[in-house]
């Protein structure tokens, strides 16, 4: 609906600084549109047609002041945001997320003159100048000039750019090093360096300074300070343009899609269309296998068209991305992927760790980080299973931004992918920030801050992009979203020894129990973690670190030397060593480098002591039977003191938030009320802010929280009506009550205010176990309906298909996943049989069948609470009163818009 002209010019005024009563009116012809000079065009032509026809309808005058331009015009995009998307006004766009600007310094060396490396030197060669600036506070702080070859009055004018925090009233000194260079093919001489205090430059003007190095050298530069109001990353509660419009297309397809599977009560409009989302939860390969098996069902019977947004957690963020990364989906259908994906897992991940995969993968990794981006084992884990999953070629390509072309016609869901912010010193459990990854763009809402995918991993400051590196690989991302099992990577050794068989000790453990006993083990081994000593200085040059990768893959080179000239190395009757490794001398590893790290791919250099702490546990573990690929890998692994630390086994990446100023932190539901905000024992830091000033942040496992990707769906701006949750955590037994995850999930939407159904666990009945639970909260009709599948074989057993019976002798359901101790389902396994992936596809497929039905009824159900409720997946007037995070002037513009209006629809 659009706003009344009667407010128009009211809410303008009210997200505007300008006063627009003293502004002139103006109006833009054609004769002044085609004057390239004229400034109020120049201006304009950034707009998009939107935001210009806003312009001429308000008729103001642009003001002449470039900081109050520059702010009226993000104001004016802002508020053709608000008006968009069809005229309708998200009222998630009036919480100010706003940060304080970033300061752009420009340094432009522009010349120098009679520049001389003294008498004799000049004798020897003449100078060959370039110039080093290095600001310590800024990210990306150390920038140099080409090289001028053979020239004492070397002409530049060359601008370096460099980011920096605003003054306050109290100016600091802002410390500048100029180093005055002599390029030479051995080794580059200092001519001579200076420092120059950055504070004495003055904002928005052009300070010119001539600095004298030696002798008679000097060097003309200028100094240019600007505040930069335009951030690349996105500030806003509201979901980004591209899921809007996808969602407007969705909707369309969704209603089509649901009046033909329920024809006689489905929805006659788009109003009462439900969004339905499909979630998976994590599992390791266990979760991958079935949400295969509940996909296929899905799809062939015409749910999987019904549904908005689909989700993953770990196990299940493989298939969906595998899933969705495939050439042939969805023209072929998911049984393709199912395919590939059952081939691929029968063999063990072992077999990736031989000379040729290592050097490869030891050579990206060395790629990474030498242009500046950390490197930790959860990059080595995510190219293990791209390669397991995505295959060696595409692996090289696939990205989570290429999935846009998925949903250009909103013909599939969008898929959503998650993992957790977590602090070093601090369980993922009491202090974790949901991430939320889709194609459109990255970000946490709890700040209401995302960027584009591709950005992800790049460097900024700010909200500035100060350094764009190339989108991280889809790899690279599977290793973040399953990242438990980077960090629980001995479990997994431990697991392939065995065998296939299960360790009564760990038999019943769950991938978080395990987690938890293995970060407690990790964090109560001492020793200073690297990200806890960040400083405002940036990071010196990391290319001495480079000497471990360098080290690391001249052994590989040395081992697949070795193996051409008939040393044959054999991973399982003994290893032979060449020559040339066993005599390698020995190499000082400074720092706790991750390749420190690059002992994870030597096999020659002296392995790295362990602390008598560490000792200690080793010895007293129990040692079993291994052969000698897997011995190879555990020593590999376990020899090395840096690989006992978070700091090296989580993901880390560039913090996108670094520099920001976080006023505010927000409820996933920001109309939320205070009093819905308790303290909850297993999330009782949930609530406190990113550590802004930190250079690199932790990604870990959203499973160290609970199994399911609840909060991203949750998210009152996406209006979920119906959640399809497929639960494939560990249980003790077969029969054990399945709702522990969904009771966690829970508490964490009462904690934040998120209308949620409560879970009745009296329904569970262990001598009748049912494949899906049904959930829904009768009075709140705000809270979404849960359609909660459960991992359990009991009518598979009696049932090929659903209603037809099994033929007598037919056992081929007569497998337990959680009692046999020989289960091939244990989350720590990574090899399945074909017959093990086709008992468990085959399951889920059978369980989602015979439950279409009851799919069906809730979305019809649905339906009817939007046809007769005007609060469902709506906002009041009620809610923007009682919102403690609205301000006063966006409550009062979202109060005119709600005059004679029962509530804003968000869909």
């Amino acid at each position: 609906m659009m706003d009344t002209d009667e407010h128009f010019h009211d809410c303008v005024a009210s997200i505007s600084n300008i006063n627009f009563s003293e502004s002139k009116k103006i109006g833009i012809n054609k004769a002044e549109a085609d004057d390239s000079n004229n400034n109020n065009y120049k201006v304009t032509e950034e707009l998009t047609p939107q935001e210009q026809a806003l312009l001429k309808k308000m008729q103001y005058e642009l003001p002449t002041d470039p900081v109050e331009r520059q702010q009226f015009i993000i104001r004016l995009k802002k508020f053709a945001k608000v008006r968009g998307n069809g005229g309708k006004t998200d009222p998630f766009q009036f919480f100010e997320v706003e940060h304080e600007p970033c300061n752009m310094l420009r340094v432009r060396i522009t010349r120098g003159r009679e520049i001389t490396k003294g008498r004799f030197g000049d004798l020897m060669d003449v100078p060959d100048p370039y110039v080093i600036v290095h600001v310590p506070e800024a990210p990306d702080g150390r920038k140099q000039t080409q090289t001028i070859d053979n020239d004492c009055n070397p002409e530049w004018n060359e601008e370096l750019l460099f980011y920096l925090k605003p003054q306050t009233e109290e100016k600091r000194k802002i410390i500048a090093h100029i180093t005055l260079m002599d390029s030479n093919y051995a080794l580059d001489e200092t001519i001579g360096a200076v420092e120059f205090d950055l504070s004495k430059v003055p904002m928005d003007e052009t300070l010119k300074k001539t600095f004298n190095f030696f002798e008679t050298s000097e060097v003309d530069i200028e100094f240019t300070m600007q505040s930069v109001y335009n951030s690349d990353i996105r500030c806003s509660l509201a979901l980004c343009d591209e899921e809007k419009r996808f969602r407007t297309m969705r909707k369309k397809v969704v209603l089509e899609a649901m009046r033909r599977s329920i024809p006689a009560n489905g929805p006659r409009t788009l109003r009462e269309t439900p969004t339905v989302a499909i979630l998976g939860s994590g599992g390791g390969f266990r979760a991958m296998t079935g949400y295969a098996g509940a996909m296929k069902a899905l799809y062939d019977s015409g749910i999987l068209n019904c549904a908005t947004y689909i989700g993953g957690l770990s196990g299940s963020s493989w298939y969906l991305s595998t899933l969705y990364s495939h050439d042939d989906f969805p023209r072929l259908g998911p049984s393709v992927v199912s395919q590939e994906i059952r081939s691929s897992i029968e063999t063990s991940w072992l077999w990736f760790l031989g000379p040729e995969g290592l050097m490869r993968y030891s050579s990206r990794l060395r790629q990474k980080r030498k242009q500046g981006q950390p490197v930790t084992f959860t990059d080595f884990f995510g190219m293990l299973i791209g390669q397991m999953l995505l295959g060696k070629e595409k692996m090289e390509n696939r990205k989570l931004s290429d999935m846009q072309l998925k949903l250009k016609d909103a013909s599939l869901p969008m898929p959503i992918f998650t993992c957790l912010h977590v602090r070093s010193n601090m369980s993922a459990m009491t202090f974790h920030d949901w991430v939320e990854f889709t194609p459109y763009e990255i970000g946490i809402a709890k700040y209401g801050t995302f960027l584009k995918t591709e950005y992800f991993g790049s460097k900024f400051f700010m909200g500035v992009l100060v350094k764009k590196y190339d989108e991280s690989p889809l790899h690279f991302l599977q290793g973040v979203w399953g990242s438990a099992f980077s960090i629980l990577f001995n479990r997994l050794i431990e697991k392939s020894n065995k065998d296939g068989n299960n360790d009564s000790n760990s038999k019943h453990e769950d991938e978080r129990e395990a987690l938890s006993k293995e970060m407690a083990g990790i964090q109560a081994s001492g020793g200073k973690n690297p990200d806890e000593e960040d400083s405002e200085e940036e990071d010196a040059d990391e290319e001495d670190e480079d000497e471990d990768f360098v080290d690391a893959h001249e052994n590989l080179e040395h081992i697949k030397a070795a193996q051409e000239q008939g040393r044959r190395h054999t991973w399982f009757t003994g290893i032979t060593r060449s020559p040339a490794i066993r005599e390698r001398p020995s190499i000082d590893k400074k720092r706790g480098s991750m390749f420190s790290l690059g002992n994870l791919f030597s096999w020659g250099s002296p392995v790295k002591k362990l602390s008598p702490k560490q000792q200690r546990s080793a010895s007293a573990a129990p040692q079993p039977k291994q052969s000698m690929l897997n011995s190879f890998v555990s020593n590999m692994f376990n020899s090395y003191a840096i690989m006992q630390t978070r700091e090296f086994r989580a993901g880390k990446i560039l913090n996108y938030m670094r520099g920001l100023s976080l006023s505010n932190t927000y409820p996933i539901s920001p109309f939320a009320g205070a009093d819905h905000i308790a303290e909850v024992d297993e999330f009782k830091h949930v609530t406190e802010a990113m550590e802004c000033f930190r250079k690199k942040v932790h990604l870990v496992d959203s499973g160290l929280t609970f199994n399911t990707p609840y909060p991203p769906i949750l998210r009152p701006q996406r209006g979920v009506d119906l959640i399809i949750s497929f639960d494939f955590s560990a249980r003790p037994s077969d029969n054990h009550q399945p709702f522990k995850e969904i009771l966690l999930a829970e508490k964490w939407a009462r904690l934040h205010g998120i209308a949620f159904p409560k879970i009745d666990v009296s329904v569970y009945d262990p001598e009748n176990m049912k494949e899906c639970y049904v959930f829904q909260d009768t009075g709140n009709e705000r809270a979404p309906i849960i359609i909660h599948f459960v991992l359990c074989n009991e009518q598979f057993k009696k049932f090929s298909k659903p209603g037809v019976p099994r033929e007598a002798g037919d056992t081929r359901a007569d497998f337990s996943i959680f009692d046999n101790p020989k289960t091939p389902y244990s989350t720590f396994n990574f090899q399945y049989s074909h017959q093990a992936f086709d008992d468990l596809h085959d399951l889920m497929e059978f369980n989602t069948l015979l439950n279409i039905e009851t799919i069906k009824e809730q979305i019809q159900h649905c339906v009817q609470l939007r046809r007769r409720s005007k609060s469902r997946c709506s906002i009041t007037l009620n809610d923007i009163r009682k919102s403690r995070h609205l301000t006063k002037k966006g409550r009062n513009i979202l109060e005119k818009v709600l005059h004679n209006k029962d509530a804003l629809f968000l869909d």
